[in-house]
């Protein structure tokens, strides 16, 4: 009983001996919690028309849902405030003798601070959450469903408060002084995500067939779940969006990855007696010493100096001219790596005199970096020349680079949009079976290991024939990522660089694209689009574009009828046939009717697709239906001269590369560009019979070689209306009228 009258007294005097704890966590919840719920509300009353949402809505799922990403910060905040100052008594002889003489076991004296640290959070945290829920009340938006969104958000914050908490007093407990302290909270709490990072841009910069993993949008994360040890990569899971693949899912508004919670309190709770351990195991005569256990001080030099050895190199990379300098890279590496040495040698001994003590582990440290070095520089492990085995694949996914990249538009909120990239999507929903020339494709780029150094080609470069044979050049290198399935569930991303101009490979190429499951794997109108409900289509023409009502029947024809020309889409038709219109299934936003989301993205038609063409014909749009020389008022042709680098005229004027890389000074030509208006109604109709819309060339351009870029054409019909497409035209290559020439 008087060991438990104890312990309570022992919380209670903490709490009163740093009660500035508590007042300044209360003042940043206050801040973050409540003065931003004002602010928000005081925004969506005064401007309803800016929100597709309202109070309600917006403290259930944003307040409390989305925000608490932001409210995490201020969590990972108290924690360090709690656990440093709770525990830096430990770096003190005198405060240790005085509290180790107290009748209390050194375990219930641990628990007592470890308790005290989680109320001073808890306690101004929840106070400040009931005053939101009254401001909630006072605006009559306290629902059923707001409880459990409420709770979830006092729930995820404590956790995330327990588990950074922990790392910080493990990180006290293992060091001897307050600044030492400070450095180690710091590392451990991003160690993990620094060495996700560091594969990343180390897998970047020396593997050329590395992309990065799908799974998560914008998140270099790509590697095991065993990398996720420390808070901050947990965290940055825990709240990373997962690419959305299906309509289905993105009307579910995204929250937090609920399926990772149960790793954080676990985390959590490992961490907690991690920190109890060491406070066990941890002698007093640390106290005034860098580091409390002299064993650890080996191990915690080399899980230092290495990786931050190779952040120097890639600071003095990105600091020069070329990113992608091996000499500075490796200057950088080796600089960093002396000096970070030195600087642990002297935090160590807090001494000048220590800075070439261990020579031995020096040594061994170096000898670790110039391994890594060999094994990334070298390829020592095969990785851009691995392939799996056919026996080991279960299918594959291929997008092939800037070929008809369809682009999937969700609708992910009530007022957000959702772009998933054709890579994205088709490294997520493609199945690739029985098709050879998948895996003999994979396997020739990767035994030829064609790189594409944009920076490297031009180095050098003294004239403009030298430019355009370079650019020329470049034309016929492609990338083409691959996302071999593997039998054990396991996913492994590839990219390689392909030359179309070779024989063999255009021919592996269009057998892939060929594929009646690769048409299907790559766009998302035929998976999703038949449980869909689209407002209308979007239909274009090289001179105009119009709007066609859906109703379920015309939809799903529609489809139907696309679907089963497109299939029958050949790379030789792609890259021989010029293009005669584009569809674009859009969804209107169910609160503002002005706006709207294009699902599908822009399906190129061709000529070929007859039934699709007749059939949209039927619904009210003519797709080859061309205006006269009698419609149009006037063309304005521009030749294009003012884009040295896309063009590569050169001239007299002095001009420094201003991309990374290019180190030389070049002769640009000054800006020539020419326009002229014609008005000639002949001269007019021959235009109209030479060109194409502009919009159809750039998700085709990199492998059919039909338009003319030297010239920008722009039409202006007699009558104008919104019908009339806006974008501009190119001349189709080989039918430039001879009076332009």
């Amino acid at each position: 009983m008087i060991s438990r009258n104890l312990f309570i007294k022992l919380i209670k005097q903490d709490i009163k001996k740093r009660i500035w704890c508590p007042i300044l966590i209360f003042v940043m919840c206050f801040l973050a919690l409540e003065v931003r719920m004002l602010m928000e509300l005081e925004e969506i009353v005064r401007y309803p028309h800016l929100y597709s949402y309202g109070i309600i809505v917006y403290i259930r799922e944003y307040f409390f849902g989305q925000n608490a990403v932001n409210m995490s910060i201020i969590a990972c905040i108290a924690a360090f405030l709690c656990g440093l100052s709770g525990y830096a008594y430990l770096h003190s002889k005198v405060q240790l003798d005085l509290y180790h003489s107290l009748p209390v076991s050194r375990s219930q004296f641990f628990w007592a601070r470890y308790l005290s640290g989680i109320l001073q959070f808890s306690v101004p945290f929840v106070l400040n959450v009931a005053v939101c829920i009254g401001i909630a009340a006072s605006r009559k938006a306290v629902t059923a469903e707001m409880i459990p969104a409420v709770l979830s958000f006092i729930g995820i914050q404590t956790i995330i408060f327990v588990l950074v908490y922990s790392v910080t007093v493990i990180a006290t407990g293992l060091t001897g002084n307050l600044i030492v302290s400070i450095l180690g909270t710091g590392v451990l709490f991003v160690y993990s995500t620094g060495l996700e990072l560091l594969t990343f841009w180390m897998s970047e910069h020396f593997f050329d067939t590395y992309v990065y993993n799908y799974k998560y949008e914008g998140n270099f994360v790509c590697g095991s779940s065993i990398w996720f040890f420390s808070p901050l990569s947990m965290i940055t899971k825990f709240f990373s969006r997962p690419v959305i693949m299906t309509m289905s899912d993105a009307k579910k508004l995204f929250k937090y990855n609920t399926s990772y919670i149960g790793v954080l309190i676990v985390a959590a709770v490992l961490y907690s007696l991690a920190a109890y351990i060491i406070f066990m195991k941890r002698a007093s005569e640390s106290a005034g010493k860098p580091i409390a256990f002299r064993i650890a001080e080996p191990v915690i030099k080399t899980m230092v100096v290495i990786p931050l050895a190779f952040f120097s190199g890639f600071f003095f990379c990105m600091i020069s001219y070329n990113t992608s300098s091996e000499e500075w890279f490796l200057f950088g590496v080796i600089f960093g790596f002396i000096v970070i040495c030195i600087l642990m040698e002297i935090i160590y001994r807090m001494s000048l005199r220590g800075a070439m003590m261990h020579k031995k582990q020096f040594l061994f440290n170096a000898a670790c970096t110039a391994l890594i070095f060999v094994i990334f520089r070298y390829d020592v492990t095969g990785y851009d020349t691995y392939v799996p085995a056919d026996a080991q694949i279960q299918s594959c996914a291929v997008s092939i680079s800037e070929l008809m990249p369809l682009s999937q538009n969700i609708q992910v909120s009530e007022f957000s949009t959702h772009r998933l990239g054709a890579t994205e999507y088709r490294m997520a929903n493609m199945e690739l079976k029985g098709n050879p020339s998948v895996m003999t494709l994979a396997r020739k780029a990767a035994k030829e290991q064609l790189k594409y150094h944009y920076f490297d080609y031009y180095e050098g470069i003294e004239n403009s024939s030298e430019y355009i044979e370079i650019t020329e050049r470049q034309k016929q290198y492609h990338w083409i990522e691959y996302g071999f399935k593997l039998s054990n569930g396991k996913t492994i991303y590839r990219k390689y660089m392909i030359d179309v101009a070779d024989a063999d490979t255009i021919d592996l190429l269009s057998d892939i694209f060929n594929d009646y499951d690769y048409k299907i794997g790559s766009t998302p109108v035929f998976n999703d689009g038949w449980n869909i409900d689209f407002d209308f289509v979007r239909c274009e023409s090289n001179f105009k574009i119009a709007d066609i009502a859906l109703t379920p029947q015309i939809q799903s024809k529609l489809i139907e009828t696309y679907q089963k020309e497109y299939t029958k889409l050949t790379l030789d038709m792609v890259m021989h046939t010029v293009p005669t219109g584009t569809i674009d299934f859009v969804i209107n936003s169910e609160n503002n009717e002005d706006l709207y989301t294009s699902y599908s993205g822009e399906m190129l038609v061709y000529p070929q697709f007859s039934e699709t063409i007749a059939l949209i014909k039927d619904y009210g749009f003519d797709m080859l239906e061309h205006p006269t020389a009698e419609d149009v008022e006037l063309v304005r042709v521009r030749s294009i001269n003012d884009d040295p680098y896309a063009y590569g005229h050169f001239n007299h004027s002095p001009y420094r590369g201003a991309y990374s890389g290019i180190n030389n000074t070049y002769d640009i030509q000054e800006d020539k560009t020419v326009e002229y208006e014609y008005t000639d109604k002949e001269q007019i109709q021959q235009i109209l019979d030479s060109v194409v819309s502009g919009g159809f060339s750039w998700n085709i351009r990199q492998y059919a070689d039909l338009f003319d870029d030297r010239y920008i054409v722009d039409i202006q019909l007699e009558k104008r209306d919104r019908n009339n497409s806006s974008s501009y035209q190119q001349f189709i290559k080989g039918k430039l009228p001879a009076f332009i020439q």
